[in-house]
């Protein structure tokens, strides 16, 4: 998403007009924290890394009202830490987040499974399986460099999984999940960069689509702890590979994604 000047740093509001309904576009502010919120739930953003008020309104030609918007909801996601020297800091994913993470969705997504056992549609199941479908085309393409197929691999894997959430039919159930989904898209696109990993987490699902076939939720549950479970260990992998350490006193520069602007 290419991020543009705007006249008003207010958030946008939907509006009625003469029983017509309308979306305002978004806000500069709406823009800024979109813009940097994908940067860390992708990790373009490092985990720790610093971000100065001042530096990313300047590489916008921006005042520092919508970034300073920006901030404060990244924080309320609890993307970003205020630091006392000044501006915002990634928040570190370290082992025990890891562990408590993967231990509440255990709990969650083996419920999930269940109901969607017993409710899911012919049509959810049919999605799931063009998913899949679409997941075995993307890891065959020769056309896609490694990030691509990261990308691609990774809304797939949220796509899937989102149909299973609706598909047990519980707005209680997906509300907690919900609350969730910064930091689990965090980890799930940390544990996707390991291409070794992608085989297994398709197969998997492609199981799983069995157990909901034949509305087995003992087999289902099982499965899905177990899918949890290799994930997890993928996440502390890559975590303990990729060595992330960022610097506490020195504020540094403006990460790449600003440098040239925001395109």
């Amino acid at each position: 998403m290419k991020v543009t000047m705007a006249n008003d740093s207010t958030p946008s509001r939907n509006r009625k007009d003469k029983g017509v309904f309308f979306e305002a576009p978004y806000s500069f502010s709406d823009q800024v924290y979109e813009r940097l919120k994908e940067k860390i739930l992708l990790g373009e953003i490092d985990p720790g890394e610093r971000l100065m008020q001042n530096q990313v309104a300047e590489s916008l030609s921006a005042s520092r009202t919508p970034v300073r918007e920006a901030f404060r909801r990244l924080e309320k996601d609890g993307l970003v830490e205020r630091v006392p020297q000044g501006g915002v800091r990634v928040t570190r994913i370290d082992p025990d987040t890891i562990q408590d993470v993967f231990g509440i969705r255990k709990v969650l997504e083996a419920y999930a499974v269940e109901l969607a056992c017993d409710r899911i549609t012919g049509e959810e199941i049919s999605t799931l399986k063009r998913l899949m479908s679409q997941a075995r085309e993307t890891l065959k393409s020769p056309e896609l460099d490694l990030e691509a197929k990261l990308k691609k691999l990774f809304e797939l894997n949220s796509q899937f999984h989102d149909t299973i959430y609706r598909a047990s039919g519980n707005a209680f159930l997906l509300g907690i999940i919900n609350n969730l989904r910064n930091i689990v898209r965090r980890m799930r696109y940390l544990g996707l960069r390991a291409d070794s990993t992608w085989d297994q987490v398709w197969d998997e699902h492609s199981r799983l689509i069995e157990c909901l076939e034949r509305k087995d939720r003992e087999s289902a549950a099982g499965l899905i702890q177990e899918h949890l479970v290799n994930a997890a260990s993928y996440v502390e992998a890559e975590l303990k590979s990729k060595g992330t350490r960022a610097s506490e006193e020195n504020p540094g520069s403006a990460p790449e994604v600003f440098q040239n602007g925001a395109g």
